[in-house]
């Protein structure tokens, strides 16, 4: 079929009144509801950036007051452990120990323990399933304290405290190091070779329900 160059004539054709450009009353009615959607746009775009530098803010804010709260928190546990051992009236009540070879036992902390009470001094160890010199299924050194020595590290927050035991059954030496909310270890040695490890916590001699068995 041949198309009849006609139809491609580049007269133009006048358009239709439905099909004529929108007036201009109606493009300035439009160009304003699209300048007030872009307004609205950009107003909420602005609002969530606000609610979300509000959020890490808010954030940084509750970080901030945790991390005073447990530096105040530190310092009155520092303060009051501070307090104990000056007065050298406390107990580091085991619950655990530990020998030079490395045998670790999980033990009862009201039996194994080092008391301080002022000038005199118990060291113990036990056990409820066996029997010993004690009656309480171990050793327990009763004697005078001698060499007393306190060190506080205010920049950390610690102690070590070091004395040395003068009982009827030895003598011995003892180290501890001890943190400010009260988590203690401490090196026990004698004149015997070897060490004894004691790791656990030290309250006041009053909040004690440690139980001494019999010394020699």
């Amino acid at each position: 079929m041949i198309m009849n160059p006609n139809c491609f004539s580049k007269e133009e054709i006048p358009l239709e009144n439905n099909q004529r450009t929108f007036s201009p009353i109606f493009n300035h009615f439009g160009m304003k509801k699209i300048w007030v959607l872009l307004m609205a746009l950009t107003l909420t775009v602005g609002l969530s950036a606000q609610d979300a530098s509000s959020d890490q803010t808010a954030s940084k804010d509750k970080k901030m007051r945790a991390k005073e709260q447990r530096v105040a928190l530190i310092q009155q546990q520092y303060i009051a452990t501070s307090g104990m051992l000056d007065s050298m009236n406390f107990v580091l009540e085991a619950t655990s120990l530990r020998n030079s070879r490395g045998s670790y036992s999980i033990v009862p902390s009201q039996l194994n323990f080092i008391l301080v009470d002022s000038s005199k001094a118990i060291i113990q160890v036990g056990s409820y399933t066996r029997m010993g010199a004690n009656g309480v299924g171990g050793v327990t050194a009763k004697g005078s304290v001698s060499n007393w020595k306190l060190d506080k590290n205010d920049k950390r927050k610690s102690f070590t405290v070091s004395l040395s035991v003068m009982s009827p059954i030895g003598m011995y030496d003892v180290v501890m190091y001890i943190s400010a909310d009260g988590t203690a270890s401490a090196t026990l040695s004698g004149l015997q070779p070897g060490q004894l490890y004691f790791d656990g916590r030290v309250v006041p001699l009053t909040q004690s329900r440690v139980w001494e068995g019999r010394s020699i």
